[in-house]
């Protein structure tokens, strides 16, 4: 074989010889064919999930959390002009363990008020400020005098998600693998015969799990059991998968060999799955829209993880529609109130169930917006942002620094308030790595670059 073979077909055969060497077996928990030894005895024996919500689009978060203050508010003001909420609209945010250095207050966008009692009553919701990829911390004058290397492709969305989602890999020419991949592989044996649960994506394939021993096992929301026909009775659907998976076995090719065992696990994996969850009814309380279903479902397979032998799990979950660059007042309430009501239903199911120490949630996006409106009514694409992180084990308040928010100040790398992370991507998932259970010695292979920012550990996870 041509030892020049790129980096992308290497993985793409290492990940496939990997899944050809698990042989199906019959049983739910045996279908990969993995072993069924003990789990090591460092290896944990609760139960931790993250859940990953995705906002695709580059979501314009500088208008969730706003500047209430007669100063601050007055600068968001000027730069945000038919897109500012009203002041007196805004719900108080209160953390007097984290004082802004600029002296502001802040409060909610009150199409987020599900939310707002988690935060302010419960002390369940992190706001981290400020927060992108970063290749290491950098300031206005270095971004301009290219002193301190900083990332490629600023403000293009598919390099951003890239980045975002893999924490510390910049070039996907090297080949890759997403923070909660790598994590997850961390815990292989913890998860033993279920690793392949591991990662579950109930929005599609995605970057962010994608390790290397363990990918997303992508399901549909609301249906886990795939048939080949909705026209075939059970007695026909059977003999269909018989032949399918004959089929997916015949060629010689390499290639076609690789795709058949991977197609004939994800088959043999959604009938486990269905399996598990036959007659598990989905949690009632979640609001009727695309992310309320989604993580439904996410509750749902949730409810077979002890049945499942499963220990560690990410779920990924997405949402779409926040590239507003035009009439942006006409979807973001609309939208950020279904962020803020599905996690809000998702995190009381977690409370109904005794998960809620067990469970955090946490968006992600792959850039902010300017905080100044363009000419359209709507933003442009920018770089630092907002993310929110809920959960029983959170510890709530503010997190990072806020920027200084005027137009063409210390902070923005342009006139348009295109404001430099001040957190990067990387602290937020190493923080949520060490609390899932990696310890510090094997923090490096999660969050690669971690070791150029001055903490691990931001403080919002107990």
């Amino acid at each position: 074989m041509n030892n020049k073979l790129n980096s992308s077909r290497r993985r793409f055969l290492q990940q496939m010889g990997t899944m050809a060497s698990l042989a199906p077996l019959a049983s739910t928990v045996n279908f990969l064919g993995l072993s069924q030894k003990a789990a090591a005895a460092d290896s944990p024996s609760d139960y931790k999930a993250m859940v990953c919500i995705f906002l695709f689009g580059g979501s314009d978060s500088f208008n969730c959390v706003i500047p209430r203050d007669t100063s601050g508010y007055g600068t968001y003001a000027v730069a945000r002009r038919d897109l500012a909420i009203g002041q007196n609209k805004l719900l108080s945010l209160t953390d007097s363990a984290h004082v802004d250095p600029l002296g502001r207050s802040f409060g909610l966008n009150p199409a987020m008020a599900s939310l707002y009692p988690l935060f302010q009553s419960e002390g369940k919701l992190a706001v981290t400020l400020n927060v992108g990829p970063l290749m290491a911390p950098l300031t206005k004058q270095q971004f301009f005098d290219g002193t301190v290397p900083r990332p490629p492709s600023l403000e293009s969305h598919a390099d951003q998600q890239f980045q975002t989602q893999t924490a510390g890999i910049f070039s996907q020419d090297r080949g890759f693998s997403g923070w909660n991949g790598r994590l997850a592989d961390l815990f292989v044996s913890a998860n033993g015969a279920s690793a392949n649960f591991a990662n579950i994506s109930v929005n599609g394939y995605n970057v962010i799990q994608s390790g290397v021993q363990t990918l997303p096992f992508v399901v549909n929301s609301g249906s886990f059991d795939l048939s080949l026909s909705k026209y075939a009775s059970s007695d026909m659907q059977t003999r269909l998968l018989a032949g399918v998976q004959g089929l997916l076995t015949s060629s010689p090719h390499v290639f076609a060999t690789a795709y058949g065992n991977s197609k004939g696990l994800a088959l043999a994996g959604n009938a486990a799955l269905a399996q598990a969850l036959n007659g598990v009814p989905a949690p009632a309380g979640f609001p009727l829209t695309d992310l309320g279903g989604q993580l439904q479902s996410v509750a749902q397979i949730m409810s077979v993880a002890p049945a499942l032998g499963i220990h560690r799990q990410t779920f990924f979950c997405a949402l779409g529609g926040f590239d507003t660059h035009a009439n942006q007042n006409l979807n973001q309430p609309g939208l950020l109130g279904e962020l803020a009501d599905a996690m809000t239903a998702f995190y009381r199911q977690t409370q109904a169930v005794g998960l809620a120490n067990s469970v955090t949630t946490f968006t992600a996006s792959e850039f902010g917006r300017t905080f100044a409106m363009n000419e359209s009514l709507g933003t442009d694409h920018a770089w630092g942002g907002i993310q929110f992180v809920l959960g029983g084990a959170v510890q709530g308040g503010f997190y990072g620094t806020m920027p200084d928010q005027t137009l063409n100040g210390p902070d923005d790398m342009s006139t348009q308030g295109r404001f430099i992370p001040t957190t990067a991507v990387d602290q937020i998932a190493s923080t949520l790595a060490l609390w899932f259970g990696v310890s510090p010695a094997d923090l490096s292979s999660v969050t690669p670059r971690i070791g150029n920012f001055a903490t691990a550990n931001l403080g919002f996870m107990a």
